[in-house]
């Protein structure tokens, strides 16, 4: 199925312009009025546009720092669970499957 939806939105977006030209060459205001009364409306919609979207950024803002503490809270229950307070460094050793390292509070830790 084809997606027409770009032509839909061009098609009424051209309605609404000549809706809008229309409509201002008919208006029994004269010039300065109308064009008074766009910039008031011009303005408002600015300010509005402006509130709307410093709280869709605030809205996102904390939805980020709750999920950043949700995720440090899950990080210290999976050190808690593991016994873990810090990084661990090891390597590999050979074929065996055996693994050596140093914990960060420098106990040797062993797994065979």
């Amino acid at each position: 199925m084809k997606d027409n939806s770009g032509k839909v939105m061009l098609a009424l977006l051209a309605g609404a312009s000549a809706g809008v030209i229309a409509g201002l060459l008919m208006a029994p205001d004269t010039g300065e009025q109308t064009r008074t009364g766009i910039k008031k409306w011009a303005n408002k919609l600015s300010k509005d546009l402006e509130k709307n979207l410093q709280t869709g950024l605030d809205e996102i803002k904390n939805m980020s720092n709750d999920a950043m503490n949700k995720m440090g809270g899950m990080m210290d229950d999976a050190k808690k669970a593991t016994g873990s307070t810090g990084s661990s460094t090891g390597s590999s050793a050979g074929s065996t499957g055996s693994t050596s390292g140093t914990s960060a509070g420098g106990s040797t830790v062993t797994n065979v």
